[in-house]
């Protein structure tokens, strides 16, 4: 098998940057250890939710999913959690949701 190949574990296939050696016990070569993935950013999924729930129903709550979104995409960049381009998408749907309801309600009250 080549060195840059993906190995197999318990049917389920790994790279080898997905592994960790472990502490040797009594003089044994370590045993690969699977590494704990980092939880999604809770604060980018509902940021993502309400972005998308705006466009349909209230469109001033996209300010509100843009901004959960942003505080995901933090934690995302800072490494505390996963989900970094589910908050820019929250971010960009946020936002776009909030100026085309913005645009609707100026023109149908100013006309």
């Amino acid at each position: 098998m080549p060195a840059d190949a993906p190995r197999r574990i318990g049917g389920e296939t790994m790279d080898e940057s997905e592994f960790v050696a472990a502490e040797p016990s009594n003089g044994e070569v370590p045993a690969a250890q699977p590494v704990q993935r980092l939880p999604f950013s809770q604060l980018a999924i509902w940021g993502f939710v309400i972005s998308c729930v705006s466009l349909f129903v209230f469109g001033f709550i996209g300010v509100l999913g843009a901004a959960l979104s942003g505080r995901g995409f933090r934690a995302a960049a800072q490494g505390r959690a996963r989900g970094k381009g589910l908050a820019i998408a929250g971010m960009i749907i946020g936002a776009a949701g909030f100026v085309f309801w913005a645009v609707v309600f100026i023109a149908s009250h100013f006309r």
